[in-house]
């Protein structure tokens, strides 16, 4: 009779009058699953009461599909009012525990796991219409499946389960009974949690959520990855001959820094961009064991994607995965037939071998945000790469040190962190959070100078015509300003020199949507191809988000590390004779609501005046980070005291495990609390769209901004979809109309 009761209507894709999964298919799939994760993480996990607890919550997690409410919901031939609708993972629970209530008082996480196997585990989880809803439950298909059952558990524990009849009348009862019940047990119970609690929640929640996904998927578990210092040697090899570096190829061997970072343990690692840092992390990644994951953690959504194609090219498409907010129209656009269930409960849930995500995946887990058990558990033991570390403010910097210390101490992962600029009080910071880190500089490149620094005692008016002799002489020009509007005001300025030459000239910044940006780097890439003149005008965004080559930079003035970032994108490939970098005067603006530091700014100006002229090498840039940054101790701020503290503040709210389904109160960058919006413009011919089309016209804007619009719509269709009144262009992005436009603090340093 067990074929009688479905688990699934069509698993595999199929219509909804196809081939069904019935609940002794779908348990098996589940058990099995469990059984094969036993076998990879038993070493890590060598507990047998913990397994034991983990393969009774795997064969009883769908226990309460034979309930009829749940049949007549499922099956395309019955009918099921809303009213009758029930949640059978909370008869499931219930059942478990009536079998053993002192045993799950005592121990009830993977219970907790059950109940919450498909929604957020709140308060209010199970808690609508309650006096509406009348279960009905044929006691021959229970009786069925507990004999199913029995088999399992005389099978793997080799024990008579003490199936309990007591149980099984107390499903009888109505729902309303069942649910007092629950509140008044477990409600009370999950308020009594303390941090240690969150870590065995954590593996039993993400044990069953593994298992049951990939069933449910009619997927295998992921294979593991091995890989070795010559294969991946090979792969370098491979991808140099592809781009024609024929002689690099012939002659490849790693650098004494790459050599360097194959040593086990934390590592920080200093080297200027261009030095091979990626392939360096990687080889240090490669003593992982078998099952261990890697995660190559990212400021940006645009070096994530960079990133995760080389890293495809290296191991394949199949063993990578990518994470952030348009990630999944990434891998659309790479493969049509990509699902958006592959990408929520695969990918984003870090299933595969090597994540490459920005470092908000990894900071919101810390917040029990999103699939955060599933995907802190797959850190488990894990090689951590973080890349640009320098970039990060105080607070975010904070959560960061607070994510390393927890993922270290509790899940034995380890780290490769890695920068081109690493101030003296950073590398404190990190060295007192990090387990004995190994610090390995390149100093071959270290000594090295790329570009002469130039000083200018004037602002961006002062030095327009000094630009367009450059252009006018044939440079590739970088021009980087501080706003997004000063950007914009540049940009108009010199779109006249262009006049029949328009795709020499260029506007980037934060505040195109997704699909105009993504054009805008394309198009930076061809311009950067040509010969002749050209110029782009660009904000911070360019300090990490592309991998380009220019001749010449004039930047506002900017905090040294920042300078430096800017700096790598001018001669990037070190063949280049004569290129320089020219920093003007910083505005007022930026040193009123840009960098809330405006000792830095002048503490960089009067340096780099200093050294006017010079062609400065990467030892001398960082020696001027510390410099800078002698009066400043970061450990002070408040802010970063305030990142430090935010995960244990949430948790502590959350009772350790309930997850936190309103986002408003968290964020994981400072000054970058921001709103996903749609300019309004789009709304008519969007009306029709579907959700993949609709987010390519997103951009973010602050919420300090985002309130200042008095005219905001909900899309018709998809609620969460925001249009807002703001001028639009593709050429120069977003712009806030008059009355709104104003300056905000943190709203224009993007």
């Amino acid at each position: 009779m067990l074929n009688e009761i479905w688990a699934k209507s069509h698993p595999k894709h199929v219509n909804i009058n196809g081939p069904k999964e019935n609940l002794a298919e779908h348990t098996d799939n589940v058990v099995n699953n469990l059984l094969a994760l036993k076998e990879r993480y038993f070493e890590y996990l060598p507990d047998e009461n913990f397994w034991k607890d983990a393969f009774v919550a795997a064969l009883f997690h769908d226990l309460g599909k034979v309930c009829e409410n749940f049949q007549n919901m499922i099956q395309p031939n019955k009918f099921c009012t809303i009213e009758q609708i029930v949640r059978h993972e909370f008869l499931s629970g219930m059942y478990l525990f009536a079998n053993s209530p002192k045993y799950y008082t005592q121990n009830p996480m993977s219970l907790f796991a059950v109940f919450s196997h498909h929604k957020a585990l709140v308060p209010e989880l199970f808690n609508k219409d309650p006096t509406l809803k009348e279960l009905s439950i044929q006691e021959k298909y229970l009786e069925e499946f507990l004999e199913y059952a029995k088999l399992w558990l005389e099978k793997y524990l080799d024990i008579e389960f003490p199936f309990s009849e007591i149980a099984s009348k107390y499903l009888q009862n109505s729902y309303s009974s069942l649910l007092v019940d629950y509140q008044k047990r477990f409600f009370i119970l999950s308020t009594k949690f303390k941090p240690k609690d969150r870590k065995k929640y954590i593996f039993h929640k993400a044990i069953l959520n593994i298992a049951d996904w990939t069933a449910s998927g009619g997927r295998e578990l992921e294979p593991g990855l091995i890989y070795q210092k010559d294969f991946l040697g090979n792969q370098i090899i491979k991808k140099l001959r592809q781009e024609k570096k024929y002689d690099i190829a012939n002659s490849f061997k790693y650098r004494k820094f790459q050599e360097e970072s194959y040593t086990q343990g934390n590592i920080l690692a200093v080297a200027p961009t261009g030095s091979g840092k990626t392939e360096a992390s990687l080889l240090w990644a490669s003593q992982k064991r078998e099952f261990e994951h890697i995660f190559y953690l990212l400021p940006t959504r645009v070096t994530s994607n960079a990133i995760f194609k080389r890293l495809c090219n290296y191991f394949g498409d199949k063993k990578v995965a990518i994470v952030h907010s348009s990630a999944f129209f990434l891998q659309k656009e790479i493969n049509e037939e990509y699902l958006e269930k592959e990408y929520t409960f695969i990918d984003k849930a870090f299933f595969k071998n090597i994540t490459v995500c920005t470092i908000d995946q990894v900071l919101t887990q810390g917040f029990n945000l999103g699939f955060w058990e599933v995907k802190t558990f797959h850190q488990l033991n894990s090689r951590i790469i973080i890349d640009e570390i320098h970039l990060y403010q105080p607070y975010t910097l904070g959560l960061i040190v607070s994510t390393i210390k927890y993922l270290q101490d509790e899940f034995g992962a380890k780290f490769y962190i890695m920068t081109a600029t690493m101030p003296s009080k950073l590398k404190a910071i990190l060295t007192k959070y990090l387990n004995e880190p190994t610090y390995i500089p390149d100093k071959e490149l270290l000594g090295e100078a790329r570009n002469i620094f130039e000083i200018r005692e004037s602002e961006f008016e002062q030095i327009k015509p000094e630009i367009q002799v450059a252009i006018k002489e044939g440079k590739q020009v970088l021009l980087v300003l501080n706003t997004v509007d000063s950007a914009i005001n540049a940009y108009l300025n010199f779109r006249d020199l262009f006049k029949g030459k328009e795709d020499r000239i260029l506007c980037y910044h934060s505040r195109f949507i997704q699909q105009h940006r993504s054009e805008k780097e394309e198009e930076i890439f061809k311009m950067e191809g040509k010969s002749g003149g050209c110029l782009l005008v660009a904000t911070q965004v360019v300090e990490v988000s592309l991998d380009i080559d220019f001749d010449i930079l004039f930047t506002e003035n900017a905090p040294i590390d920042a300078i430096i970032q800017r700096a790598g994108r001018v001669n990037r490939k070190r063949q280049k004779q004569g290129t320089k970098v020219v920093v003007f005067h910083h505005s007022e603006i930026s040193e009123k609501h840009i960098y809330d530091l405006p000792d830095v700014l002048l503490n960089t100006f009067s340096l780099l005046k200093e050294n006017n002229g010079k062609s400065l090498t990467e030892n001398d840039l960082l020696i001027l980070v510390d410099e800078v940054y002698k009066d400043y101790d970061i450990e002070q701020e408040d802010s970063f005291l305030r990142g430090l503290r935010r995960y244990a503040e949430i948790q502590d709210d959350q009772n350790y495990i309930l997850d936190l389904v309103s986002k408003e109160e968290v964020f994981t960058r400072e000054g970058l609390d921001t709103v996903n919006v749609i300019p309004l413009q789009f709304e008519k011919e969007l009306s029709t769209k579907n959700i993949m089309e609709k987010t390519k016209h997103e951009v973010s804007i602050s919420r300090s901004r985002y309130n200042s619009i008095v005219k905001r719509e909900s899309d018709e269709k998809h609620n969460w979809f925001c249009y807002v009144d703001v001028h639009y262009d593709e050429e120069i992005g977003l712009t806030f109309k008059k009355k709104e436009d104003k300056i905000i603090p943190h709203t224009l340093n993007l």
